[in-house]
């Protein structure tokens, strides 16, 4: 089963922008840490040149969680 991240960008005129994403199922715990440190650097170099944003919280949710469209 695939793990999923939801990703949360407050900006700041205190706007929230929520995604989420997918990535691979991982055998270890080792692995998991490893994949969640991967996406937070994945979303910090895709929103560095933005401007106005303030705090990024990237967490794992459980894939039932999350809507089938928004994946």
């Amino acid at each position: 089963m695939p793990n999923a991240y939801e990703i949360s960008i407050c900006n700041e005129d205190e706007t929230t922008s929520i995604f989420y994403i997918t990535r691979r199922a991982t055998k270890s715990m080792r692995g998991l840490n490893r994949q969640h440190n991967n996406v937070v650097n994945d979303i910090v170099n895709a929103i560095r040149e933005v401007r106005g944003w303030r705090r990024l919280t990237v967490k794992r949710v459980p894939l039932a969680e999350v809507a089938q469209g928004s994946v």
